[in-house]
């Protein structure tokens, strides 16, 4: 399992139409779900923690498909009106799932 996470700096006031704007489309198969967080301090500071069904070899081709790629810049032009800045993207690969 893959976990593609951002944290964004966001526009004051722009929550609802940054997470409108987010929304995947189409939704990645492979993507099997996110989290989206907000900073409890600052509801403008915003984290989306995607996981995805593959392994670091997969990702890498899917990140590669001109489909995908298409799609992701797409989503990319839609959100940047509402964003500031971007703090932190990146990719990790969850290797332990920790619960009581």
């Amino acid at each position: 399992m893959m976990c593609l996470i951002t944290v964004r700096q966001l526009k004051p006031g722009h929550y609802e139409d940054f997470r409108a704007a987010w929304q995947p489309d189409p939704w990645p198969p492979q993507l099997s779900h996110v989290e989206v967080m907000r900073n409890d301090e600052n509801p403008d500071e915003v984290i989306t923690i995607g996981y995805v069904d593959a392994t670091p070899d997969e990702l890498e081709a899917m990140r590669d498909d001109p489909q995908v790629l298409a799609a992701e810049a797409l989503r990319l032009e839609r959100i940047a009106p509402f964003e500031e800045r971007v703090l932190v993207n990146s990719i990790f690969e969850l290797v332990e799932d920790v619960r009581p």
